[in-house]
């Protein structure tokens, strides 16, 4: 239920942002469909202490960009992972799935074919067990990151990034926690990972 909400959230998010001042360029918004790899970010065992990272896992998203001209898009980025912590050392895992919603833009320069561009966001993040009897847990999160876009004609267009992610937590939690008490712990105030991203543009 928490995901639909934060679905749409992104929807009211983007019909606000549809209703911006008018562009320099022609293109009044281009939608990016993203896909590539999640990596980093660990736990910490509620029980033994034990450090346990997160398997690297397939991250698919979405990114919806309002061109503003000056080289500048203003927009709303959403990803979704299905993460593996290792749950004890005989190899059993705990399955989350978290989904990251921001707010934030992109910087482009150049005049190549291959344009060079930094980004950064700032939204929520929902990680949710897939064990029941745990509750889901609300994140504050940051992205900062860069690559480059590739144009294939005036409407469509690749895009290859790389972004990191810090998530912090909210209200005091202490990891993921349920009635029983907590299944794994957070190591600090957060999780930081790493995002490799490929994605086609669309420009409408």
């Amino acid at each position: 239920m928490k995901v639909i909400h934060l679905g749409a959230a992104v929807l009211v998010a983007a019909g606000a942002l549809g209703t911006a001042p008018a562009r320099a360029q022609d293109r009044p918004f281009e939608l990016t469909v993203l896909g590539g790899l999640r990596l980093g970010g660990q736990f910490e065992d509620a029980v033994t202490g034990y450090v346990r990272p997160f398997d690297e896992d397939l991250s698919v998203g979405l990114a919806l960009g309002f061109p503003l001209g000056n080289d500048r898009t203003l927009e709303i980025v959403w990803t979704h992972a299905q993460l593996g912590a290792p749950a004890d050392e005989d190899g059993g895992e705990v399955d989350l799935r978290l989904d990251t919603v921001g707010a934030g833009g992109t910087y482009e320069w150049g005049d190549g074919k291959a344009r060079p561009f930094v980004s950064g966001t700032i939204g929520l993040a929902l990680v949710s067990p897939q064990t029941s009897g745990y509750d889901s847990e609300l994140f504050l999160a940051g992205t900062l990151g860069g690559g480059v876009k590739v144009p294939l004609s005036p409407r469509v267009g690749l895009r290859f990034e790389g972004r990191g992610v810090a998530m912090f937590a909210l209200g005091g939690a202490a990891g993921i926690c349920g009635s029983g008490g907590c299944l794994l712990g957070f190591t600090g105030v957060g999780i930081v990972e790493l995002e490799l991203l490929a994605g086609l543009s669309f420009s409408f």
